[in-house]
């Protein structure tokens, strides 16, 4: 099931474009890499697009604080998934890579228990 988060059992809200939509995934959803994102949802973007996107993980305890990442970056795939209408898997390259962002999206995979897709 594409965006299965959208049901019960999500993982994690992606917002895009500061909010104007969201979907809510789960770990099947989401790979990150050390350029970029891959992620699977509803929204077909054509190539070349540049997306502003927040992706929020939840807190992890009543002490802790959920914690929210900012990304920007170019599309350079976006292809339906297996002839489904409604699912799409986006691949989106950082246009920030430099290695204080690699280090905050670590701390974020890490958070999202996604830490073993980072090389």
């Amino acid at each position: 099931m594409c965006c299965s988060g959208d049901a019960q059992g999500a993982k994690f809200p992606v917002y895009l474009d500061y909010g104007i939509d969201c979907f809510f995934g789960t770990h099947a959803d989401l790979r990150i890499t050390e350029g970029g994102i891959i992620f699977r949802s509803r929204w077909r973007f054509p190539l070349g697009t540049q997306l502003a996107l927040r992706i929020c993980a939840r807190s992890m305890g009543p002490e802790d604080c959920a914690i929210c990442q900012d990304l920007t970056g170019i599309v350079v795939s976006c292809e339906r998934v297996d002839g489904r209408h409604s699912c799409f898997e986006a691949t989106i390259l950082l246009l920030d890579v430099t290695r204080p962002m690699q280090q905050e999206l670590g701390r974020f995979a890490n958070r999202l228990e996604l830490k073993s897709q980072l090389n």
